[in-house]
């Protein structure tokens, strides 16, 4: 067998040309999806245009669905389901080349255009799988975004400026940092640096890690900023403070003295105001009210979670509220 020889470099060009190839692939499933996606609106459109061409035969569209699972191999739900996709979007120059077939299976059981419009645009702006879709739905963050008053943007997907209080989440789940009982806030900041990945997944895509543990300098003293992100889409520096247990106004003057160094002192002139985002494990509706005092659109507070509940445990819990425990 020869010997490989040393070349300088080359590391690098497998590690680019994997990527390419990686990129590529990810492409290739992109077009083919959408040539599905395509293809299957085609075949809904043809069957429900048969059903309205023979209205007067109720069963009509029934029996040629189940000619064509013989005829062509497809599942019955599935020619149900192309026939559905068509009828929620009659208008094929609607439909969005960054949704997948399988975000549409799941959108079309949305019955309001406007919600369901909802969670097209919260599906492309953050890269949400249909699984991440399906899971926002059945918890109705629609429903829960309208009874906060909250703007609810269902227009086209342009790219305009976000809203802070569209970004943040009330609740972030951890539940992949496998944080053993007892932490600290350092191993709590050192699994999120271990799993960016997942961490900037959780938080949105228009999120970006720009540092941990920056220093700032006031009245000689250094300061520490945990975490700082970034978000192009608003844009601005977001300042991410972590704390364990339970949520304490202190915090939110610590939070302003920071935001306001980094207004004056580290913003450019075309950015947004710095906002900053206090994760602790449990917060106080009333606390954080009073805390924040007209700083609500300036510094939001959030819960984490380590570990979700099993469908035991919230049984359980069920059943204490329901005895009034």
């Amino acid at each position: 067998m020869k010997a490989l020889i040393k070349l300088e470099g080359y590391n690098e060009i497998l590690k680019d040309i994997h990527s390419l190839l990686e990129k590529t692939k990810y492409q290739a499933y992109k077009a083919v999806d959408n040539i599905r996606v395509q293809t299957y609106w085609q075949i809904g459109e043809r069957i429900a245009r048969s059903e309205l061409e023979h209205k007067d035969r109720a069963d009509y569209g029934k029996r040629i669905i189940e000619r064509l699972t013989i005829d062509i191999g497809f599942q019955k739900r599935d020619l149900y389901r192309m026939v559905q996709f068509y009828k929620t979007y009659p208008i094929v120059t609607s439909l969005m080349s960054q949704l997948s077939w399988t975000h549409y299976t799941v959108l079309v059981m949305v019955e309001h255009k406007e919600e369901r419009q909802f969670y097209e645009v919260q599906t492309i702006q953050n890269s949400w799988s249909s699984r991440r879709l399906r899971h926002e739905i059945k918890n109705n963050l629609y429903q829960k975004i309208l009874k906060k008053g909250k703007a609810i943007v269902t227009a086209s997907i342009s790219l305009k400026p976000a809203l802070p209080d569209q970004v943040f989440k009330n609740t972030y789940n951890f539940d992949f940092l496998d944080l053993q009982k007892g932490y600290t806030e350092k191993q709590l900041e050192d699994a999120i640096l271990s799993n960016t990945e997942k961490v900037l997944l959780e938080f949105g895509s228009d999120f970006s890690l720009a540092g941990r543990q920056k220093k700032i300098v006031i009245d000689n003293l250094i300061h520490t900023v945990d975490l700082e992100f970034y978000h192009r889409g608003i844009p601005c520096v977001v300042i991410v403070d972590l704390k364990i247990g339970k949520f304490k106004a202190e915090y939110i003057g610590q939070m302003n003295k920071y935001l306001n160094y980094y207004r004056e002192n580290r913003k450019y002139k075309w950015e947004k105001n710095p906002i900053g985002l206090i994760i602790c494990e449990y917060k106080g509706k009333e606390e954080v009210h009073y805390a924040l005092g007209g700083l609500e659109n300036k510094i939001f507070i959030a819960e984490y979670k380590t570990k979700l509940p099993s469908e035991k445990e919230i049984a359980k819990r069920l059943r204490k509220i329901r005895k009034g425990g």
